[in-house]
């Protein structure tokens, strides 16, 4: 027997295949947009696969924070989606609404998050009901995954308008992520904690090769007992889930 890993309930996604004819920043944008997204699903893979074996209020407790930490990390993903690179695409392309797709898709799941994320802020260990927790993963779930899914292909079709243009309009929201008011505690350690250096040579790690060891020997410290639920090391290593029931 063994355990399920984060590449299920929802499969990650591939790089983009079938490209031909398509430029080469358009396609390393949407490679850059499928690394991102397949972080979003590991660490969802991750809490959809152990919520449910969880019995004793500190393992409660460390996993309430990691559920925070994803709900921040999504959050701020689309926030910077929709206010700095949904913008830029308009701006460049001169087709005002050009993404109003991927915003309605925004829209259709934002309200269940808020509700997830107020639920994980606020309920205590000894609160904890998992029958509620599930049915608030349920009402964002498939609205959430349609859109990461969706969007790839979306940003495949933006070619037309300059694959230059998308790229760098990507790298400029990217810089204003890590700009921002990031709690480097939380965001960073959940992040690092789902990227599979192993899955595909083209959704590599990003960043400098320091960033693992300050999120391993500094920021991690804070909550570390929440990054048990991760599904990879900091430094891109599968590693077992260790609330995962083992398959037959």
């Amino acid at each position: 027997m063994t355990k399920p890993w984060a590449d299920q309930p929802f499969a990650l996604l591939p790089s983009p295949t079938n490209t031909d004819g398509i430029s080469k920043e358009t396609v390393e944008t949407a490679t850059l947009m499928c690394f991102a997204h397949n972080i979003i699903f590991r660490t969802l893979n991750a809490i959809a696969l152990q919520y449910a074996q969880l019995t004793l209020p500190t393992d409660i407790s460390d996993f309430l924070i990691y559920c925070q930490c994803f709900h921040e990390m999504v959050h701020e993903h689309h926030h910077h989606e929709e206010t700095d690179f949904f913008p830029a695409i308009e701006a460049y392309s001169g087709e005002k609404g050009i993404m109003d797709t991927n915003l309605e898709q925004h829209h259709a799941f934002e309200e269940g998050l808020k509700r997830f994320g107020e639920y994980v802020y606020s309920v205590k260990a000894e609160e904890w009901d998992r029958g509620g927790f599930k049915g608030l993963l349920d009402s964002f779930l498939p609205a959430l995954t349609t859109h990461l899914r969706e969007e790839i292909q979306t940003l495949l079709d933006l070619d037309k308008y300059g694959g230059e243009k998308l790229r760098k309009s990507f790298d400029d929201m990217e810089k204003k992520i890590l700009k921002g008011p990031l709690d480097a505690y939380r965001v960073l350690p959940v992040a690092l904690g789902s990227i599979d250096s192993t899955y595909d040579k083209n959704q590599q790690q990003p960043f400098p090769f320091f960033v693992p060891y300050l999120s391993q020997y500094w920021f991690s410290r804070r909550h570390r007992g929440a990054w048990r639920f991760s599904p990879c090391t900091v430094f891109g290593k599968p590693k077992q889930l260790p609330f995962a029931v083992e398959e037959k």
